[in-house]
């Protein structure tokens, strides 16, 4: 499984969510796992320069399986990566901002934020980490019952739609918080659907 776009725009609004309540503008940057961009958005107000760096932490933790600040620390002179932010076109960031997202103990893509403090960009990407986390949560509690009503993989996304729609019409504010992530986790492909 790699990150769809589908699943992207959502943990992309829970970053974006979190970057608000901090009141920090930011460019969100989603990766699949081998690092292709497969959502962009940057926040009014947020640098310019941010759009390129978000886009090249998201690739950065994406095609080395790890935290941007994680890869900094293995590239410091001496230790076994010195020199490794000149490989791969130089798109390489050694700083805070880019986290690999893990679905089923795999790494399946990464999200790369920029536009705050290196500490305000991890705190914002943690929100899709913990997004995903959220929604491979759900997946597992709705499996045995989308087993038992036989549901084809082609049609868990209409059902998901439908049911993000009705749980966002709710005045309840804890379900509209709960039908993203309801509806993400009914998107994403388990072991055996391919």
């Amino acid at each position: 499984m790699s990150l769809s776009y589908a699943i992207a725009r959502i943990l992309a609004a829970f970053s974006e969510k979190r970057a608000a309540e901090m009141n920090l503008p930011v460019a969100i940057a989603l990766a699949d796992a081998e690092g292709g961009l497969v959502y962009f958005g940057r926040m009014d107000d947020a640098l310019p320069a941010s759009n390129a760096i978000a886009i090249a932490k998201a690739y950065t933790a994406a095609v080395f399986r790890m935290s941007t600040r994680k890869l900094g620390e293995l590239a410091q002179p001496g230790k076994m990566l010195y020199g490794v932010e000149h490989s791969l076109n130089e798109r390489i960031v050694l700083f805070g901002g880019g986290l690999p997202l893990q679905c089923q103990n795999r790494i399946v893509g990464a999200v790369g934020i920029s536009g705050g403090t290196v500490d305000e960009d991890i705190d914002v990407a943690r929100a899709a980490c913990a997004a995903l986390q959220e929604m491979e949560n759900w997946r597992e509690y709705l499996a045995p019952l989308l087993s038992r009503i036989d549901i084809p993989q082609s049609r868990r996304r209409n059902v998901a739609a439908a049911l993000e729609e009705a749980l966002a019409q709710t005045d309840d504010p804890a379900l509209k918080t709960l039908a993203p992530i309801v509806a993400g986790s009914l998107r994403l492909e388990g072991p055996d659907d391919g």
